[in-house]
């Protein structure tokens, strides 16, 4: 069953002196849009196509994919502004269209915006919107459980932080104390649930959290002082950017890493640098401490 707005597999039924048409079952002949120029049909040739109406009420198909399809979000640019709405360059020849109805703020040529593409129910031609919460998600209901990955797309910069897509299907929160690093709409990164609130709210966070993530923290730590030479300036004394951009974790996080490192005999502190115990290939004799220094 052919659907619009989504990629589907037609079989070409009839060459024409200038057009090739695809057989689209109860909705008819689709017209297939060469994209690229020279390619051979034959007749009954599947082919992997995008199919959507045009303005003119046409059903095409392109062999070319979107970078967004019906149901989905994505990260486009505003090309163009009218009256009447905005366009979004998404990989097609014809932009993609949002309905001054369907925009949340104000749009500017060269922007990036996250929007939701669908098809318009009143004429069935693809559009988009910019209000994501008319089509996505805030609340939890039983999908995702804190500590899952999950995959991000940031849509909205508020006054807590950020707002992001998660799987593409709900919206969370992103909390600027726990965001270490440069954020902008339109970003895609590997996030995690970090608490799912009574309200049914969604926290998000950028790091993982909990024993494994500072298991699998501890090691990179490792491997890092053995590359540069046993020995490092990166304390709990540092400040956050830099354990960040080193690491990519949190202060509180990179702290209890080291601070288990340490409890383990693998590495020696002091105010001004860690240390590997296994410096220069020696095992030191002195690292039987039962307390970390931030051990209370």
């Amino acid at each position: 069953m052919m659907t619009l707005g989504k990629m589907n597999r037609l079989q070409i039924s009839r060459i024409g002196a200038y057009d090739t048409y695809l057989d689209g079952g109860d909705h008819g002949e689709v017209l297939l849009i060469e994209e690229t120029r020279g390619v051979e049909r034959s007749m009954g040739d599947e082919l992997s196509v995008f199919v959507y109406l045009d303005i003119d009420d046409t059903l095409m198909a392109t062999t070319t994919k979107p970078y967004v399809l019906a149901g989905e979000c994505a990260s486009l640019q505003v090309v163009s502004l009218t009256d009447n709405g905005a366009y979004l360059e998404w990989g097609l020849k014809s932009d993609l269209f949002v309905p001054r109805s369907e925009q949340l703020g104000d749009m500017a040529i060269g922007n990036r915006c996250v929007a939701y593409a669908m098809v318009d129910k009143t004429n069935q031609r693809m559009i988009a919107s910019t209000r994501l919460y008319n089509h996505l998600e805030d609340e939890n209901q039983g999908v995702f459980k804190a500590g899952e990955e999950v995959a991000l797309l940031v849509c909205q910069k508020t006054d807590l932080g950020f707002k992001a897509v998660v799987n593409g299907s709900h919206l969370g929160l992103l909390y600027s104390n726990e965001i270490f690093s440069d954020l902008n709409v339109g970003d895609s990164s590997v996030g995690y649930i970090k608490a799912l609130r009574e309200d049914k709210k969604i926290d998000l966070i950028l790091q993982k959290i909990g024993g494994e993530a500072r298991t699998e923290l501890e090691a990179v730590i490792l491997e890092h002082l053995q590359q540069i030479g046993g020995e490092s300036t990166l304390t709990d004394k540092s400040p956050p950017e830099a354990i960040y951009k080193t690491f990519g974790v949190s202060k509180k996080a990179y702290k209890n890493a080291i601070g288990g490192l340490f409890r383990s005999r693998l590495i020696l502190l002091s105010k001004e640098k860690i240390s590997l115990v296994r410096s220069a290939g020696i095992v030191s004799e002195k690292a039987d401490v039962k307390k970390s220094p931030w051990d209370k």
